[in-house]
């Protein structure tokens, strides 16, 4: 049995904000783990060896079990972060970041007031705020930025942003056009991949590291050490919606089992599933892909996106720069 490296646990699916960009939307109404079920899961995560476990949502800072459920996978040994808009972040909860060693995934999405509204609310001075106060209690900050159309033209004052607050690294994640997102601000492949060069450019100059989740294609483009490009975690990870369903992805949400079943037992069932097999086995990819050198580290791409284009995950990723534009006429956009 493979061994889990990363447990991604939409906790819940609530959200005090309405983002212009968010793919978790799909997520708002779903009913929630008790604490007493969380706390089962976190326990059965050692039987499956996880390594990480990422508390995401909606806002995982709403659920007031956070703090236990913190504590009890730290003292388990697991690896932790929290994804979060930071907005409602107390001092206690920033307290237990620092001492529990979680490292804290906050989203900006815009280095300009103008575009943060856009995109999240009028909040920008707030966030500034808090990441100020989430470094003085000495937590660990790794902000994400999502890139669409609204932002990318952003990119390298993003990153001197994470630079200059003194976080570990930054993160970006091109758009993912599924829940309140939509292809009206899907970012092209060339604006992905001139965004991505500049990073690489000022990441290097700046001697600061910055990884790019869900987007495996760009390897072909990265030219320094300073940008991770993050494989696409298929067979690795393990996708808990609020309610305890187990996804193929959080981004495809493809369900295959509860969580509630047994943590091993549905660890297996997604492991066995036919279209993760598939998806994690380039020569049953599409013919497109098959020629490509990159393909044994790319696999595809994101799967998620190219469902939302093509409505079929074995497509090639949209946004990939390296293969020739696609006739989406026939695909449900």
């Amino acid at each position: 049995m493979n061994n889990c490296n990363l447990v991604v646990w939409l906790i819940t699916g609530k959200c005090d904000l309405k983002c212009r960009h968010c793919y978790a939307s799909r997520f708002n109404d779903l009913n929630e783990l008790s604490t007493e079920d969380a706390i089962k899961v976190i326990k059965g995560l050692i039987e499956i060896n996880a390594n990480h476990i990422s508390f995401t949502g909606g806002e995982p800072t709403l659920r007031k079990d956070l703090p236990i459920l913190i504590s009890e996978a730290y003292d388990y040994g697991f690896e932790l972060s929290v994804v979060t808009n930071a907005l409602t972040l107390s001092s206690n909860l920033m307290r237990l970041f620092a001492r529990k060693d979680v490292e804290v995934q906050v989203s900006i999405d815009g280095v300009t007031k103008d575009t943060f509204t856009k995109i999240r609310g009028p909040y920008f001075e707030l966030l500034l705020e808090k990441i100020r106060k989430i470094k003085a209690f000495g937590a660990n900050i790794r902000p994400i930025m999502t890139i669409n159309k609204l932002n990318y033209n952003e990119i390298v004052e993003y990153v001197k942003l994470c630079f200059n607050i003194g976080a570990v690294g930054a993160a970006l994640i091109p758009l993912i056009p599924i829940g309140r997102a939509d292809v009206s601000i899907l970012p092209t492949s060339n604006i992905i991949k001139n965004a991505i060069i500049s990073v690489d450019q000022i990441a290097e100059e700046l001697k600061f590291n910055v990884e790019v989740w869900c987007a495996p294609f760009l390897s072909a483009i990265i030219k320094t050490k300073r940008v991770t490009i993050c494989p696409c975690m298929i067979k690795e990870a393990l996708d808990i919606a609020p309610d305890g369903s187990v996804m193929i992805c959080d981004s495809l949400n493809i369900k295959v089992c509860n969580i509630l079943d047994g943590v091993k037992e549905a660890w297996n069932k997604y492991l066995e599933h036919e279209l993760v097999k598939k998806l994690s086995f380039p020569k049953l990819l599409n013919n497109i892909c098959k020629d490509c050198k990159y393909l044994e580290v790319c696999i595809g791409g994101c799967h998620a996106r190219a469902n939302a284009i093509y409505n079929d995950p074995t497509m090639p990723d949209p946004l990939c720069p390296l293969i020739k534009p696609i006739n989406t006429t026939k695909y449900s956009l």
